[in-house]
């Protein structure tokens, strides 16, 4: 309805202008007016090229005003494109990352085939050593009633009882090896049955692709203490292993509380704990994922320690910058982000540690970031961004900073 609406409206519209033209272009033809000391004949000519004009700059005209879409075709296209390289370059990181994820899948089911091949040999096995003890028991049972019966006639079998007692003893030992096999048979087909069903959830892992650490991203930070004793350090850097572990128990859902999901080489841990007893001043102590983890893997954690300083003071200013505002201000929203871009920059060269994952130091909230925006677009001319520190910010971060637009003095 709408759409036969605006097609009606810009019929009259364009008959209208067509109908005054025309009106017009035949008065001046009439009367043999002039303008710009032409001809009456090219008089006329440029009043009907007047009149086209007008009807196609009316046509586009309230087409921009009452549709959105003709707008952004108009004016928006650069835009559009630009979004959609930035999905097209997303597409192919996603493509890359489900290949991997394919051939992990695939080394994954090559294994899981072995395994179950080798599960079947082993039971295999079992079963023929459990049918041959059962004959060797029987036929050890026998040998002990011919002996019990033997005995009744000592000196007439004596020569038969010896025979027989060799006989036994040798089936007691045989007896006694095929149970040793059949207790590591059966600890081998458990722990093979055990393995089967982690690499199975292994394999699910890979094909929903759960990764739920990546290598390098941060697990906890810590500020602990420098200079103690050698028993003191280790009990605090075990404390803070020890919250780290349960936080991760905590992210992963896991009931067994006491369940150790958090690995640290001992080589690390001494080399941690001398450091920092021969350190005088606090250091951040950062555990991190040495490899990327997915569910059902323990989580091999790497120990970083770095100088806890006092970097910014509370208000002090962290980058400035001079950029265009109001109308001269093309994208505002770029301007900002880039201007951020560099304050964070600024902060992890003063000393910042920044997230491994992403590089970043700090995240400010939609609301600040759109506010700073409108004060950009509110300003003519050129305008001052700074960044100031809400808070004192040691080296652990993260960075909160506060934004101030002033407009430049002309």
């Amino acid at each position: 309805m709408y759409g036969f609406t605006l097609i009606a409206v810009l019929a009259i519209t364009g008959g209208a202008i067509a109908y005054i033209g025309d009106k017009l272009g035949t008065k001046v033809g009439k009367k043999k007016l002039s303008i710009f000391g032409l001809r009456p004949k090219h008089t006329s000519i440029i009043v009907t090229i007047i009149t086209g004009i007008l009807i196609t700059g009316s046509t586009i005209g309230v087409l921009s005003l009452v549709s959105k879409d003709v707008r952004t075709a108009l004016f928006g296209m650069e835009a559009l494109a630009q979004k959609l390289s930035t999905l097209s370059q997303e597409v192919a990181s996603k493509n890359v990352e489900l290949d991997t994820s394919r051939v992990a899948l695939e080394s994954k089911n090559a294994e899981y085939a072995a395994l179950t091949l080798k599960v079947k040999d082993t039971a295999e096995r079992l079963r023929a050593i459990s049918s041959e003890l059962t004959a060797v028991m029987l036929e050890r049972d026998r040998t002990a009633l011919e002996l019990e019966q033997a005995k009744g006639d000592l000196e007439t079998s004596k020569q038969a009882l010896t025979s027989l007692q060799e006989t036994k003893n040798q089936l007691d030992l045989r007896v006694q090896s095929l149970n040793q096999s059949k207790d590591t048979l059966e600890k081998d087909v458990d722990r093979l049955n055990q393995l089967t069903t982690k690499l199975g959830e292994g394999i699910q892992v890979v094909r929903e692709g759960s990764i739920i650490y990546r290598a390098g991203e941060i697990l906890s930070t810590f500020t602990l203490p420098g200079g103690k004793s050698k028993e003191d350090t280790e009990l605090a850097l075990k404390e803070a292993i020890y919250t780290t572990n349960q936080g991760i128990i905590e992210k992963l859902g896991i009931e067994n509380k006491n369940l150790g999901v958090l690995w640290i080489a001992q080589e690390d841990f001494d080399k941690i704990v001398a450091t920092l007893v021969n350190h005088p001043e606090d250091v951040i102590v950062r555990i991190s994922a040495g490899g990327n983890t997915v569910y059902g893997e323990p989580v091999v954690g790497h120990i970083g320690i770095f100088p806890n300083r006092l970097i910014y003071a509370q208000n002090e200013n962290i980058y400035m910058s001079i950029i265009e505002g109001g109308s001269k201000a093309k994208h505002p929203e770029e301007s900002v982000m880039a201007f951020l871009q560099k304050v964070n920059a600024s902060a992890v060269e003063k000393g910042i540690l920044p997230d491994p994952i992403q590089g970043t130091v700090g995240a400010i909230n939609g609301a600040d970031f759109y506010d700073a925006v409108n004060k950009v677009k509110r300003y003519s001319g050129k305008v001052t961004i700074t960044a100031t520190a809400k808070n004192d910010i040691y080296t652990a971060g993260p960075l909160k900073i506060e934004l101030h637009i002033q407009e430049v003095s002309k």
